[in-house]
């Protein structure tokens, strides 16, 4: 269906940063450029704002929010919250199929560290922890993680992690794997809150 496609793309190119924080998305032009209607892409961006992703100015223009400090130490702070836990419940409840995509994702990650590939590792780093959320079979989760993540997007390019930054990823994301994939809960735990708080710094 055209309207879920055209909200796909725009909801990925938030998240990988295509659009910089305070940037208006103006109807006509995103329209344009996606090669469809105004109805679908209208359609996209008031879904994405109801969800907090995009804010609406005075003049009715879609525009990517900035975040202050604040609000981006309060995101990190609900994320170590909901995704330590969600690790945890991943480390005694993922299946093989579960493990074999996190292993993968790992891998991409390392690769991106690598090359320095920051469109790579943000796509890898995504569905790592949203594999992580679906695996630990909390109701509502990744819905509840999605709108967080999309605030993200925008501050993460913007800020362009350097070599240090990929490097430590790596190490986190192979003691979260690692935790998830032996069973340890609270090793999990630990791993994803330190991920998350170290992310955070990145952005501040």
């Amino acid at each position: 269906m055209m309207h879920e496609r055209i909200y796909t793309v725009l909801q990925r190119h938030i998240m990988m940063g295509k659009f910089s924080p305070g940037e208006r998305l103006p109807l006509r032009k995103l329209a344009h450029e996606l090669g469809t209607s105004l109805m679908p892409v209208r359609d996209a961006l008031q879904r994405l704002e109801s969800i907090g992703a995009l804010v609406q100015t005075p003049t009715r223009t879609m525009m990517v929010p900035t975040l202050d400090e604040k609000e981006k130490a309060d995101i990190a702070h609900i994320r170590s919250i909901l995704e330590a836990e969600g690790a945890a419940k991943a480390a005694l409840y993922r299946n093989n199929r579960e493990l074999e995509e996190l292993a993968a994702h790992c891998d991409a990650i390392r690769h991106s560290a690598a090359v320095d590939d920051l469109n790579e590792f943000l796509e890898a780093n995504y569905n790592f922890h949203m594999v992580i959320a679906h695996a630990s079979r909390i109701s509502f989760l990744p819905a509840t993680l999605e709108p967080l993540w999309l605030r993200m997007g925008p501050i993460v390019r913007v800020n362009m992690p350097d070599h240090e930054h990929f490097s430590k990823a790596v190490a986190f994301h192979d003691r979260i794997f690692a935790a998830i994939a032996a069973g340890d809960m609270e090793a999990a735990r630990e791993a994803m809150r330190e991920d998350v708080m170290t992310s955070n710094q990145l952005t501040s």
